[in-house]
C-alpha cells in the first residue's frame, strides 16, 4: 500500500535511472512538525519537464475503462465536486495510486519558488531558483545532517524566526529542479503504462450536471447575488450553479457577464469551484476587454461565430472616436477580413 505522504513513497536508484536521471542527488526539506524530509535535486530542466509531462499529459478520455482514480496533491478542484462527476461513471477516488486506474493532474502540482520563499511541504515537485542550503542553524536541521550527510534547504519554515543574515548558508545549484517521492513513483507507473492520465475537465465535461448558458440563467444569477440584500444561502446557492455552467457556444454570453462575474468573485474566495471555473474562462480578462479586445480574443480561440461578432460589433460602434466632425463625415465599413462574419 502506497502512503499518502508525497515524501513516503519507496523508490530506488534503479527507478531514477530507468527515468533518464543522471545528476539527482538528495536534499532535505522541513516539513511544519520540524521533521525534515529527503527530495531529490537534479539540475536537467530537460528532466523536470519530462516528469512533470508524465503526470500531466492526458493518455486516454474514455471514463468507461476505469475504475479507481488517484487525485494528486493540491487540486484546485473540490474533492466533493471530483467525486460527484466521477460517481455518474461508477468511479471511486482512492487514497492509494498503487490501487488507482488513473491519476487526475492539474496546475497545482508544480511550481516555482525563489530564494527564501515559502515552499509548501505537499509541492509534488518545485524549481528553486538562486536557494540556499543551510545545516547548522537549528537542531533539527543539525541532526538530520549529521545523519545523512545531505544539504537542507533554507526557506521560511526552515530559517524560522531567525535572520539569514544570523545563520551560515551556501548557495544551492542556481537552477534547481525538486522532486517528491511521490512525483517520481508515479511517473515510473504513467510511463510503464500501469497508470493512465485523465484531465480535470475531461471528468467534469462529461457530467450530466453541466448546464448551458442562457441570459435566463444569468439573470436569475444576477437576482440572487448581485443585490446588498442577498442572503448566505443565495450566495451559496449561486456558488454551486456556477461551476456547473457549460459557456460552449455562447462567447457573447461569457464576455457580456464576465465583468458582474469578475465584480462578485471575492464572495467566492475559499470556494475552489468557483475559482477554478473563473480561472477557466478567463473571466477576469474578459471582464477588463473591450468589444473589439474581445472579438480579437474570441477569433484567436476559434469561439468567434457571426452571431457573436454582430453583438460585439454593435458594442465596437459605440466606442468609436472620431474628431473633426465639423468639416467631415465618415463611414464606417468593417475590415473585408470580418465581414464573413455579417453574413448569416
Amino acid at each position: 500500500m502506497a502512503s499518502k505522504n508525497i515524501h513516503h513513497s519507496e523508490i530506488s536508484p534503479e527507478l531514477i535511472e530507468d527515468l533518464g536521471f543522471t545528476d539527482m542527488i538528495t536534499v532535505g526539506l522541513m516539513m511544519n512538525n520540524l521533521d525534515i524530509e529527503d527530495v531529490h535535486l537534479s539540475e536537467s530542466v530537460s528532466q523536470y519537464e519530462s516528469i512533470r509531462d508524465l503526470l500531466s499529459t492526458e493518455t486516454t478520455t474514455d471514463l468507461t475503462k476505469v475504475k479507481r482514480a488517484f487525485v494528486l496533491p493540491m487540486h484546485n478542484v473540490s474533492t466533493d465536486r471530483l467525486k460527484a462527476s466521477l460517481k455518474e461513471h461508477k468511479i471511486s477516488i482512492t487514497n492509494d495510486y498503487e490501487k488507482a486506474d488513473f491519476i487526475i493532474p492539474h496546475t497545482n502540482f508544480y511550481d516555482s519558488y525563489g530564494t527564501i520563499d515559502n515552499i509548501p511541504q505537499t509541492k509534488m515537485m518545485f524549481k528553486l531558483t538562486n536557494g540556499y542550503y543551510s545545516n547548522e542553524h537549528r537542531q533539527a536541521v543539525e541532526d538530520y545532517h549529521e545523519k545523512t550527510g545531505n544539504n537542507v534547504i533554507l526557506d521560511k519554515r526552515s530559517l524560522g524566526a531567525a535572520y539569514q543574515y544570523n545563520i551560515d548558508y551556501t548557495s544551492a545549484p542556481f537552477d534547481s529542479f525538486i522532486f517528491s517521492n511521490m512525483s517520481l513513483a508515479i511517473a515510473k507507473l504513467i510511463e510503464d503504462g500501469e497508470l493512465q492520465v485523465i484531465e480535470t475537465d475531461t471528468v467534469l465535461n462529461q457530467s450530466a450536471n453541466r448546464v448551458p448558458m442562457t441570459e435566463e440563467l444569468m439573470e436569475d444569477l444576477k437576482k440572487m447575488i448581485d443585490s446588498y440584500n442577498a442572503s448566505d444561502e443565495e450566495i451559496e446557492m449561486a456558488g454551486k450553479i456556477i461551476p456547473t455552467i457549460d459557456p460552449t457556444g455562447e462567447p457573447y454570453l461569457l464576455y457580456s457577464n464576465a465583468d458582474f462575474l469578475n465584480s462578485k468573485s471575492y464572495k467566492y474566495n475559499r470556494n475552489k469551484d468557483v475559482q477554478y471555473w473563473l480561472e477557466k474562462h478567463n473571466i477576469y480578462h474578459l471582464a477588463y476587454c473591450s468589444a473589439e479586445d474581445a472579438i480579437k480574443w474570441f477569433e484567436e480561440r476559434g469561439e468567434l461565430d457571426s452571431r457573436c461578432f454582430r453583438a460585439l460589433e454593435v458594442k465596437c460602434r459605440e466606442q468609436i472616436q472620431i474628431s473633426n466632425r465639423e468639416l467631415y463625415t465618415f463611414k464606417v465599413q468593417v475590415k473585408p477580413e470580418y465581414r464573413k462574419y455579417m453574413q448569416d
